[in-house]
């Protein structure tokens, strides 16, 4: 008998354990259900015959065996340590992809993982819907949060999803300011270059010309960058220890 047969009988007994426990799951045992439940594979083969694919199968299996699928997705270990293929379990099982979590003043769970920085975790979200302009009752949205950590690669994620630039957290804050006052320059020269004009965007209201002059005041504050208008460019001066770099574009 190979080892592989041992391993996957082993996460197939496990799975149908927990599946079969009186009483709810909590959090931890749903997300141990989705670990075993995917090992086990127990639907390989079947998709064909039955016309329906394993995934969704697995996922209506985890979605019977408990109501804590969104619960378990916005768990502190599923968000500081986010197992990918469980999380698309859990959605695929009905888990709220919206759901609040406990953490940064009740933010959603986009919110949370743009702040961490796992970028896959932020595209599995954006793949099955989630808002992207969500935010928490601090008025910080993913890409505010992201801008703030300096995460360039998920601020690029949410802003082909459309994510409002020109969003404003419940300071008068939006994400450009959140990325000079922490000296994150490719942050603020992408979102600088972004189309603030765009469909969807709060037209009027706060204009990129103000977002910058807030840029300004709030990397000057700091000491170290320095956000100017200049006709029709933009020039962003970055102080160091050793020199001062400046970058036109």
């Amino acid at each position: 008998m190979s080892l592989f047969f041992l391993c996957r009988s082993g996460h197939t007994l496990l799975a149908f354990w927990f599946s079969r426990q009186e009483g709810k799951l909590n959090r931890q045992q749903t997300i141990e259900l989705g670990h075993h439940i995917l090992k086990a594979h127990i639907f390989k083969g079947l998709s064909k015959k039955v016309g329906v694919s394993s995934s969704i199968l697995q996922g209506l299996w985890i979605s019977y065996s408990t109501e804590g699928l969104s619960m378990a997705l916005a768990s502190l270990r599923n968000l500081y340590t986010p197992n990918i293929k469980v999380s698309r379990l859990l959605i695929l099982g009905g888990a709220n992809i919206n759901y609040r979590t406990e953490v940064l003043n009740n933010a959603p769970i986009l919110c949370v993982q743009s702040h961490l920085g796992y970028t896959e975790m932020v595209a599995l979200l954006l793949e099955f819907g989630a808002n992207v302009d969500a935010s928490s009752e601090s008025g910080l949205t993913p890409l505010g949060y992201a801008a703030a950590a300096g995460y360039l690669g998920i601020v690029v994620l949410l802003c082909k999803k459309r994510a409002k630039v020109d969003h404003l957290d419940k300071n008068g804050q939006c994400a450009l300011v959140h990325a000079a006052l922490r000296g994150h320059l490719e942050v603020v020269k992408f979102l600088i270059q972004c189309d603030w004009t765009m469909a969807g965007q709060q037209q009027g209201v706060f204009k990129k010309s103000h977002a910058i002059q807030q840029a300004l005041i709030a990397a000057a504050s700091m000491g170290y960058t320095e956000v100017r208008n200049q006709g029709k460019k933009c020039c962003i001066i970055t102080k160091s220890p050793a020199s001062l770099i400046v970058k036109s574009f």
